[in-house]
């Protein structure tokens, strides 16, 4: 297996109100002697949404169609959406499966061999009957199961990497912004995730600030966590008190704090802008 390298956008860097995030993801993974490099052709910088996701950490890849129903619906937005096959062009990826459905990179946490996603899916795939769905999911994405999340409509995008993120050992980190604001919400996401994992809530303790949840989107790599956060200085109360609860969740690795505030208005953070390359010797 080879290395993880980790790409952005050149979006990212190149568009002035995100420029300082993609300076700081690099600095970051320079610091923890992880490579990176730039995609081109991208319409938008957020590509964990519409590059191929890994079905095994060998870098066995699969492809789908990037047609999200929250770009396609308003013209404006139509202009930003990244034509996979053009993004791709020059990466030696192994993508035995294409699973031919309009899918989205946000939409998928593997842990192990089980994936979670939200019942979005059912929505932007109208044409299949959830069973047959659901068994091509399965099959295109060698899985053992698909755990389907209700989709928090608040989110447009529905993706389910802003609501759990995969830790060792079976274990699955929810987020716990819903706890206090929508606590029935909250206790469904817990029924259906503790009769499969040992279940992590990542509960802040403290004053909890409107844009907490972003904490959960991190990235992490071998060595180190980029950990997503509200204030310049790292130094407002939700942003130490994540920063001890992922020092503790991640004793052996390096946690580095990153100010993600322009990406968080927007309502990612740092896993939405990253995607983990992995070349292999074979192609197709």
């Amino acid at each position: 297996m080879e290395d993880i390298i980790i790409y952005t956008s050149e979006r990212l860097r190149t568009t002035p109100k995100t420029a300082s995030v993609a300076e700081s993801i690099s600095a970051a993974l320079s610091k923890l002697n992880v490579e990176h490099r730039e995609l081109s052709n991208t319409q938008n910088y957020w590509c964990r949404d519409y590059m191929p996701v890994m079905i095994f950490s060998d870098g066995t890849y699969s492809k789908f169609r990037y047609n999200p129903d929250y770009l396609v619906e308003y013209k404006t937005y139509q202009k930003t959406i990244t034509n996979q096959d053009e993004v791709c062009k020059g990466l030696h990826l192994f993508t035995p499966t294409n699973m031919n459905i309009i899918f989205d990179g946000g939409n998928y946490v593997r842990c192990g061999n089980k994936v979670i996603m939200t019942d979005k899916i059912f929505s932007e795939n109208p044409q299949w009957t959830a069973l047959e769905l659901l068994q091509h999911l399965k099959d295109s994405l060698c899985a053992e199961e698909i755990i389907l999340l209700p989709w928090d409509m608040k989110d447009f995008c529905g993706h389910s990497d802003g609501m759990v993120a995969p830790l060792d050992d079976n274990r699955i980190l929810l987020n716990g912004c819903w706890k206090n604001k929508a606590k029935a919400f909250h206790n469904r996401l817990l029924k259906i995730l503790e009769a499969k994992f040992d279940v992590v809530q990542l509960d802040l303790d403290c004053k909890e600030d409107k844009d907490s949840w972003c904490y959960l989107n991190f990235l992490r790599v071998s060595n180190g966590i980029l950990l997503p956060c509200l204030s310049e200085n790292i130094d407002s109360e939700s942003d130490i008190a994540a920063l001890n609860i992922f020092e503790k969740l991640f004793p052996d690795l390096k946690i580095i704090p990153i100010y993600a505030k322009p990406l968080i208005k927007e309502g990612g953070a740092l896993h939405c802008v990253t995607w983990e390359y992995i070349a292999k010797k074979k192609e197709i």
